[in-house]
């Protein structure tokens, strides 16, 4: 038993105040899952943290708001403002500090990352809650499918929201969250519930854009890899597969000239583990591709791979495979079920065709022709035949239809962990 102002408090009354100062409410079954890194606690663990909970609330420490929609049962549980002033004691954070807001760093290895946040900015936002839920159960699968070594760290909107000025007008760029890859990768998060239209896609792209235009007419660098759209778990493949064309005919349309600066990856709850480790063994899974592909294209009687990659990140960009006589140019992409780099990289590879059938290395050779491979570690990448929405896109269909011809789908495994 501690004390912590005048409250006398647990060492699970404690732990559960921290959380909720991390992730500014959560429902008691998420509390429980989180509390005991499991996806299927117990009924007794249930229990105790709902009994936990109620004694936080007879102290005023916590306060709770029934739940009014369907897709989350019971009440969302978040501090008060006096437990949002003895959490802050609680974990020594002094007054006016400015951190990161990484929760992991701070949570286990005791480097302070909280800010001293004013109690109306950590309030979650009872206007969006299946939206702020989502996130949280993302959180969930983060601390709980991935052990200290391979740890995601992540933090709040609050942390990674950015002001940039640009033609002397203010804007903000506002991500739900970010989470940090182990070899220290960043990915902004948004939480998409399937309610944005096409042409709220396009604004939020568009803001992006001008967010990267920003860093680049200042010569600072993009802070981040990719933007990452988690759903909800029980979207159905087919309503994924809508929802992805829409997102993605937003991005390909809002994001030139910047579409390979950062990558566009849709990936539902129950997939992002496997997501995840996709993007962590990312070099590993485009070292394995070269391999397999030399022995398949060896296997069609071609003498001679030369395998280029892109110079930003390393990773596969085209093959050439050669005989005695000729040449084949194949489009090579290593990606998941719903990665926009397959489209940006091809729309790279067809303005550089030219080039390439100039090297030194086809000279006297006669042009076989060009196909596509697309490698993969799951489900096959969905690939999209037309952009969605009323902009001019011609150019962008043509290189769809091209996409869609003559392509092949190599499965591969994912390292072992």
């Amino acid at each position: 038993m501690s004390i912590i102002s005048e409250y006398r408090l647990t060492n699970c009354s404690m732990k559960l105040l921290e959380l909720l100062f991390y992730y500014r409410g959560m429902t008691a079954l998420q509390l429980t899952k989180m509390y005991y890194d499991s996806e299927n606690p117990l009924p007794t663990q249930k229990s105790n943290i709902h009994n936990y909970l109620n004694k936080l609330k007879k102290q005023s420490l916590v306060t709770s708001k029934k739940l009014d929609e369907s897709i989350y049962l019971g009440s969302i549980y978040y501090l008060t403002s006096k437990g949002f002033e003895a959490a802050k004691e609680m974990m020594n954070i002094e007054v006016g500090a400015k951190e990161s807001g990484f929760i992991l760093l701070n949570e286990r290895s005791g480097i302070p990352t909280q800010s001293d946040l004013p109690y109306n900015l950590y309030q979650p936002p009872k206007l969006q809650m299946s939206h702020h839920l989502l996130l949280i159960d993302l959180f969930i699968q983060l601390r709980i499918q991935f052990n200290d070594d391979e740890a995601i760290d992540h933090r709040l909107s609050m942390y990674c929201s950015t002001p940039y000025t640009i033609d002397s007008i203010d804007y903000k760029i506002r991500p739900d969250a970010e989470v940090l890859l182990p070899h220290k990768e960043s990915y902004w998060i948004e939480v998409d519930r399937g309610t944005e239209s096409h042409s709220q896609l396009l604004a939020k792209f568009n803001n992006y854009k001008n967010f990267l235009i920003y860093l680049k007419e200042n010569n600072l660098e993009i802070p981040f890899k990719g933007i990452i759209f988690v759903t909800d778990a029980k979207q159905r493949l087919c309503g994924l597969k809508r929802r992805w064309a829409n997102i993605l005919s937003a991005f390909l349309k809002e994001m030139y000239p910047f579409d390979t600066d950062l990558r566009l990856i849709l990936t539902p709850l129950n997939e992002v583990e496997n997501t995840l480790r996709f993007e962590m063994n990312r070099n590993e899974l485009n070292e394995s591709a070269s391999h397999l592909l030399d022995e398949n294209l060896k296997l069609r009687g071609y003498k001679k791979m030369l395998p280029f990659v892109k110079t930003v990140d390393k990773t596969l960009f085209y093959f050439i495979a050669k005989n005695e006589t000729a040449y084949k140019i194949i489009y090579v992409n290593v990606s998941n079920a719903f990665d926009s780099s397959v489209y940006t990289d091809f729309h790279h590879f067809t303005k550089e065709l030219s080039i390439i059938q100039q090297k030194n290395e086809v000279k006297g050779l006669m042009p076989d022709g060009f196909e596509q491979v697309i490698v993969h570690p799951n489900q096959n990448p969905y690939i999209i035949k037309t952009l969605q929405g009323d902009h001019s896109t011609g150019e962008l269909e043509d290189e769809l239809e091209m996409l869609n011809e003559n392509i092949e789908f190599i499965q591969i495994d994912l390292p072992d962990d």
